[in-house]
């Protein structure tokens, strides 16, 4: 009666519908460890390409000389220089200044916010009051 003891049951397994040729890349600028492994797990998970850096420095590099980005996850508060600084020199680079950035952060002034805007942020997002699966719902809404 049991004739597959010890096997697995088959399961159908279903594509996700990527196209490889049409992987999103997204960078995410976020100084602390935690915060940006959960990131970039998540965004793996759901089908994008995740290049991460630690400070602004290394995440201006990454943004004016690396491969094109489709999103850049920006956190403010960064050491070498802060997510404003990164994204004003950005919006100075020619080939790259309307690269689409979200701000993802703990300032809740209306001030940075202002700044940010001013800037070209698509969204400011304040870390406690979004989960991971609203970030990436965010960044999805505004790649469509």
């Amino acid at each position: 009666m049991y004739q597959n003891v010890g096997q697995a049951p088959a399961v159908e397994v279903k594509s996700r519908d990527i196209d490889i040729n049409n992987i999103p890349t997204i960078l995410i600028v976020e100084d602390d460890p935690v915060l940006s492994k959960m990131y970039s797990e998540k965004f793996k998970f759901e089908g994008f390409k995740v290049i991460t850096a630690a400070n602004g420095e290394d995440g201006l590099k990454l943004a004016i000389s690396g491969e094109k980005l489709d999103m850049i996850l920006l956190d403010l508060m960064l050491p070498r220089l802060s997510g404003s600084e990164l994204l004003a020199k950005l919006r100075l680079d020619t080939k790259r200044a309307d690269t689409k950035v979200i701000a993802l952060t703990n300032l809740a002034e209306q001030e940075e916010k202002k700044k940010m805007t001013e800037l070209g942020v698509l969204d400011y997002l304040i870390k406690a009051m979004q989960t991971p699966e609203e970030v990436v719902k965010k960044v999805k809404s505004h790649l469509n």
